[in-house]
Order: structure tokens, then sequence, then C-alpha cells
């Protein structure tokens, strides 16, 4: 039993040595044959959570070796690491190039140890300005002379993921790095903005709201892609940390809303799903709202933080919302594009898990590249798909200008074949008339049936032959075949002659007010004369026949406005946004006699003056209907030429 526990007192020493041991690491030796050295596994750390001790109590401290580059997570406090150099190359000092980063660092203060002792200080960071870096570039970078023994701290703060890697470099090797590094960036970047472009242009040209969304997502992403790579700083190498902090902060508003509009547009999600459209229209107003707040973060408060945060956690909803949204379209539909850009916004989705899993400590940092790529490569996977799109889009438009055409084509030939049939009716009905006419004269005992049978020909031939009218003149006007005469007219004399047209017991429940009573103005009364007819026929037709049917007809400001209600049924917004369209008749017009020719001749007339008729529900019921024209109005007088012009005209 006491050998038993001696072994295990002796093992537990033993794993305690190692343990001591595997604190402290090797100093890291430098020859004459090193040119580049990373210091993976021999950095040691120390956290200070106080954030309060000094650069001379740290080194009294205890530290722990690192055994790689990986994430301490996110906290507050000021993260400080240290390493050994041992030169071996000469007797004199060495210049190298020690690196930290990752670039976004926001502060990050590094004590190098020099040959005639002491210690030389730099304060260098994300947030610093960038004047005071020695070497200008995108990484924290300072010279060490290492002479012998050299030892090195650095301390970091930020509230950023602790990611921490350091990396030294002869001074031509780190030229050399960077140019490459520099020159890598700037591919990535170009190809990234040249979509960009390529993407506008299009959305542009074609008025795709797609590919205008999509532009500004890659536009988002470059953005937000130059601060986390550090190339902020470096284009805007001025003492300017607020300028380098709002450009991602747009960067992440924008990607979610371009996005958020894209997938809507997309997916139809308006016709398709309209209450995920509502969710996602909600979401663009809450990202365009915290939009002031990216720009001016001193109005931020704890409240307004919180806000942020469920935008993002709505953000990456809306991501799978609308991923799971393209997955049910390709199920019900197959088409290849839609699967492309499942793909496609899967690579992002799986470079930012694998960013955050780094961020959080779970990876190595050296799959953070991986991240940065994913990017470049989502935009080259969503191009074959936007390719597709656009194929499908130029074919679907090809069909339907085919089908257009030919729709034209059948309806021109319709026309044709209806004005051909209406003149041929022209000469057959003025024949009954005349012979309805003849007999009536011929005829004088006629007995009262047979005389109203008579008149009932008569009338039922003057409505045919007044729909026969309206149509040649419909189609004179929109083949721009019937020019208008205008003159300044009274407008009084012009509907109380309209309302005397459509007969006695008409004109007792039209209702006429024309303010300023003896204002005239420029028109073709014939041609208006006529619209106003219209109009008034079927507000009187559609009207119960105790009820009045108001016209009034107002001048001021070289305007014109004729307004006509009646106490009919009133039209809901569908029948209102049809009426208009020549033969349809609401549901209401049911066992009422009509063509659906009426409000269609009126309009075409109206907007042949350069006016506008417009039709909406009365407040009390039934329908009112307004003309408005626009032109020269002035007041009638008597003796004016322009009045018997008018009368001889109409």
């Amino acid at each position: 039993m006491r050998r038993l526990l001696a072994a295990i007192v002796l093992i537990v020493l033993i794993v305690l040595i190692v343990m001591a041991g595997a604190s402290q690491a090797a100093p890291l030796v430098l020859t004459a044959d090193t040119r580049y050295a990373s210091l993976e596994g021999r950095l040691e750390h120390f956290a200070d959570a106080a954030n309060a001790l000094s650069f001379e109590a740290v080194r009294q401290q205890r530290f722990t070796l690192l055994p790689e580059f990986r994430s301490l997570g996110y906290d507050t406090a000021a993260h400080w690491f240290r390493f050994e150099l041992s030169n071996q190359a000469s007797a004199a000092p060495t210049r190298w190039v020690l690196t930290i980063g990752i670039p976004e660092l926001e502060e990050v203060d590094i004590w190098v140890e020099k040959p005639e002792g002491g210690f030389a200080q730099y304060a260098l960071g994300y947030h610093r300005p960038y004047g005071d870096r020695p070497y200008q570039t995108r990484l924290f970078a300072v010279p060490v002379d290492a002479s012998g023994h050299t030892d090195v701290y650095f301390r970091v703060r930020t509230h950023n993921a602790i990611n921490v890697t350091a990396e030294l470099w002869q001074p031509g090797v780190f030229v050399a790095n960077e140019t490459r590094s520099n020159f890598h960036g700037g591919l990535y970047f170009g190809i990234l903005l040249i979509a960009v472009l390529l993407y506008s242009i299009l959305g542009a040209w074609l008025r795709d709201v797609v590919m205008a969304a999509y532009a500004g997502y890659i536009a988002s992403q470059v953005l937000f892609n130059l601060g986390v790579t550090g190339y902020l700083p470096v284009l805007f190498a001025i003492d300017a940390p607020w300028l380098v902090d709002v450009f991602p902060r747009i960067g992440w508003l924008g990607g979610a809303i371009a996005i958020v509009l894209m997938w809507s547009r997309l997916l139809e999600l308006k016709q398709a799903y309209p209450r995920i459209h509502r969710l996602y229209r909600f979401t663009i107003f809450l990202n365009l709202a915290l939009l002031p707040f990216a720009l001016m973060p001193f109005l931020v408060t704890s409240a307004l933080l919180v806000v942020v945060k469920l935008a993002n956690y709505l953000n990456s909803l809306n991501f799978f919302i609308g991923m799971a949204l393209v997955l049910i379209a390709w199920w019900r539909t197959r088409r290849v594009e839609l699967m492309v850009y499942f793909v496609a916004f899967i690579i992002p989705a799986l470079g930012t898990g694998v960013n955050t899993a780094a961020n959080l400590g779970m990876l190595p940092q050296n799959v953070v590249a991986l991240y940065q790529m994913a990017p470049l490569v989502h935009v080259l996977v969503m191009s074959c798909g936007l390719a597709l799109r656009l194929r499908q889009v130029q074919r679907d438009k090809a069909m339907a200008e085919q089908e257009a055409t030919l729709a034209t084509q059948r309806t021109e030939e319709q026309r044709r074949f209806v004005a051909m049939l209406s003149h041929e009716f022209r000469n057959p009905l003025a024949a009954i008339d005349r012979s309805a006419q003849m007999i009536g004269i011929k005829t004088p005992e006629l007995a009262a049936e047979e005389s109203r049978r008579l008149a009932q020909i008569r009338g039922n031939v003057a409505t045919l032959s007044g729909l026969v009218d309206n149509f040649l003149l419909t189609e004179a006007l929109d083949h721009g075949g019937l020019a208008l005469s205008r003159t300044h007219c009274p407008i009084r004399p012009l509907l109380e002659e309209a309302v005397r047209m459509l007969g006695e017991d008409a004109g007792k429940r039209v209702v006429l007010t024309v303010e300023p009573s003896d204002a005239a103005f420029s028109l073709d009364p014939t041609l208006l004369g006529m619209a106003v007819g219209n109009l008034m026929d079927n507000a009187l037709r559609y009207s119960p026949p105790d009820t009045a049917v108001e016209i009034a007809a107002t001048v001021s400001a070289g305007e014109l406005r004729i307004r006509i209600a009646d106490r009919g049924p009133s039209l809901n917004n569908e029948d209102l946004a049809m009426l208009g369209t020549p033969y349809y008749r609401a549901d209401s017009s049911l066992g009422k006699k009509g063509s659906g020719l009426g409000y269609y001749f009126a309009r075409r007339i109206v907007e042949a003056h350069g006016g506008n008729l417009q039709a909406s529900a009365g407040d009390g019921g039934g329908m009112v209907v307004e003309i408005g024209l626009r032109g020269t109005a002035k007041l009638h007088t008597a003796t004016a030429p322009q009045e018997r012009l008018c009368d001889v005209v109409h």
C-alpha cells in the first residue's frame, strides 16, 4: 500500500514538473539561414482582468504557454503576450520585423527589449493614428533589433475577438510578403468591385431589382471586408477612427437590406408568401432606422444595443427563411438556377460559421482564410445562377413579345372586322328607319299597339345606330383619324344641350351648376358634348328613377372640371380598375342596356383634349366621375365671335 501511494505521489510530481516546464516557451533561435519564423507555440499569455497592471508589474506575473494560434474569445480584459528571441547569427544586432495580427485589433501596445538595455515602446492599433506606425502596412509591424537574448511583450485590448498571430521576418522578406499580400488583396477586391459594377449596370439596363439588390449586397461585402482585412486605415491614412468604423457598419446594414430585398423579389414573396413579405419589409425599415446610429455612434445607448442584437437575430432568421423558400421553389419547379442560388449562399454561411467558431476559440486561426475567400467564391457561383436567370428572363421576354405581337395582330384584325361590319350596318339600319318612318306617315290610322311597336323599332334602330357611330368614332380617335376642332365655348349652354339630347324625362332629374355661370373654355364642343352625354346617360341609367344626377362644372386657373355624381350602385376597387376597358361591364350592370363602350368613349375624347377622366365611389353611395381639362378659360360675353362659332359647330 505504501509503495502504491509513493508511486502516485511520484507520478503527480512528474506531471507537475512537466506542466511547469511546459508553461515556459523555449526562446526562438535566429540563425543566419532564418528568413521567416512563426511564433505559433512560442507565445506566453497573461490576462489582466482589471486592466490595471503596468508593464513593470506584468513582467513579474506568471505567463502560460499557448500551444497554437487560437482565439481567446471575447472579453474586456487586457491580454498580455511575451516571447523570447536568441540571435545566433552574429554578435552584432540584426534588424528584424515583428508583425502582429489580426488587422482589426483596436489597441496593440508593444515593448521590445533594446540591445543597450531598456525597452522600446510602440502604441499601435486599428483605432490609433495610422501615421504613428513604424511600417505603413495593414498589419501591426515594428522593428526588432535582436542581439543575443531579446524579450518582447505586447498587450492587446479590443472589443473584437482576441485573435492574435505573430511572425518574425527579415526586412526584405517582409517587404516581398507585403507586396504579394497586397497584390492578392487588390485582385480580391478588384473582382468584387467589377461584379458590383456589372450587376449595377445590368440591374439598371434590365430594370431588374434582383440584380440591382445583389450589386448592393456585394458592395456591402466589400465595405465590410475592407475593415476586417485592415485595408480601411491604409486607404484613409488619417486620424479618422470614426471613418474606418463607419464603412463596416454601413456594409453590415446595407448587406442585410440588399439581401432581404433580393430574396423578396427573386421569390416573389408579395404574391406567394405575403406574411413573409411583410416580415422582410419590416426588416428593411428596421435596418434603415439603425443607419443613423451607425453614422453617429455617440447616439448609441444600452437600449439601442438590445435592438441591434434583435436586428442581427432577425437578419439571421430571414436568411434561413430565404434558403428554405429557395429549396421549396426548387423542389416544385426543378429550376437549376434555384439550386445554384442555394449553393451560392451556403458558401458564405459556412464561412461565417467557420469565422464564428474561430472567434470563439473552437478552431485555430489558420482557418480564417476560408472565411475571407467565401465572398469571392460566392460571387463566382452566384454569377452562374444569375446568368441562368438572365437567360430565362430573355426567353420569357421574347415569348411575351411574341405573344403580345400575336395579340395585337388579332386585336387589329378584330377591330378591322368590326369596323367593316359597322360600316355595312349603316345602310341597312338607315333603310329600316326610313321604312318604319314611311309606314307611320302613310298609315296614320294604325292601332295604338302597332304604333307602339313601330316606335319601338325606330328606337332600337336609333340605339344600334348610336353604338355604330360610337364605335367608329372611337376607332378614329384611337388611330388619330379625327382632329379636334377647338374653340372657346360657353360651358353652361354646352352642358344644357347635352342634357336636352337625353330626353325630356331625363332632363327633369339632372341638377346642373356652373361656376362661374358665364365662363367659356377652349374645347371641341361636339366631341366633349358627346362624352358628357355618355357619362350622364350612364349615371341616369344606373340610378334609381326617383333620384337626381348632379352635374357641377367649375372653371378656375385655366382648368375646367366637370363632376357627375349619381346615386346608383357603387363599384368595388376591382371594377373601378377595369372601368374604361372596351366592352367591360361590371356585375351591377346586369339587366341594364349598354355595350361597355360609353365610359371608354368618353375617356378617349377627354384624353384627346389632353385631360383626364377619373371615377370613384361616392361618399354617400353611387359613383362620381370627374373630367379635368387644362387649357385657356375666360368669361363668356354675348358678342364674342367665339360664341357664334361654338353655336354653329355645336
